[in-house]
């Protein structure tokens, strides 16, 4: 049975409602104090709960992070949505608005990053979290696929559209990863630059 007071953080919430709220906690440790320094010690003295509460909704702390992930995968890809359905004038003017998006320039923010870098260094320690990060890739690999065949249709180009949004995911993730472990090291225009160097130089040239 959950002890129950008037506190805030340990009123009585609906199931669905108390295990989002573990969940987005998890998240917050993670983007504050990092891989080593969250545990599900530290996630329990942040709710003011004890671990058999948590052990309630989550067989144990892997699960947790994987939920956890699962839920930063599905932030970003329900943000990325309108841009994906927005018209645009142009498949370039929609490729430049994700490219936007992904690296965090016109969103993410620092608590994302930090959750990322944080999942980033568990994933050799934390095999539950393969399955997570494999579904997120897919489910990136084919909103970006449409993306890229349509800007490749839009320039009359021919090009391994499987090949190349392996390739593209690749550099974003690299450049976003930079940007956050090296703020200002790259700046904002700079990492447009780039990527679309990457992709006239691929849809342009496909042969080359």
């Amino acid at each position: 049975m959950v002890e129950t007071t008037t506190s805030p953080n340990r009123q009585r919430l609906p199931h669905d409602a108390r295990r989002r709220l573990i969940i987005e906690t998890t998240l917050s440790c993670l983007a504050r104090f990092g891989a080593e320094g969250t545990s599900l010690r530290l996630v329990c003295r942040e709710m003011k709960v004890a671990p058999s509460l948590v052990t309630h909704f989550f067989s144990g702390w892997h699960e947790l992070l994987a939920a956890a992930y699962d839920l930063l995968a599905e932030s970003f890809m329900a943000a990325l949505a309108p841009i994906l359905t927005r018209d645009f004038p142009t498949a370039r003017a929609r490729m430049n608005a994700v490219i936007r998006y992904y690296l965090g320039i016109d969103g993410g923010g620092a608590d994302t990053m930090g959750a990322n870098i944080a999942f980033w260094q568990l994933s050799r320690s934390v095999l539950d979290l393969k399955p997570a990060f494999s579904h997120f890739l897919a489910d990136r690999q084919s909103v970006l696929r449409g993306v890229l065949a349509d800007l490749a249709a839009e320039e009359g180009a021919t090009i391994a559209l499987d090949d190349m949004t392996a390739c593209f995911i690749l550099m974003m993730d690299g450049i976003w990863l930079e940007m956050s472990l090296n703020p200002g090291g790259i700046a904002e225009q700079r990492a447009l630059q780039m990527c679309w160097a990457w992709i006239d130089a691929v849809v342009r040239h496909p042969s080359a």
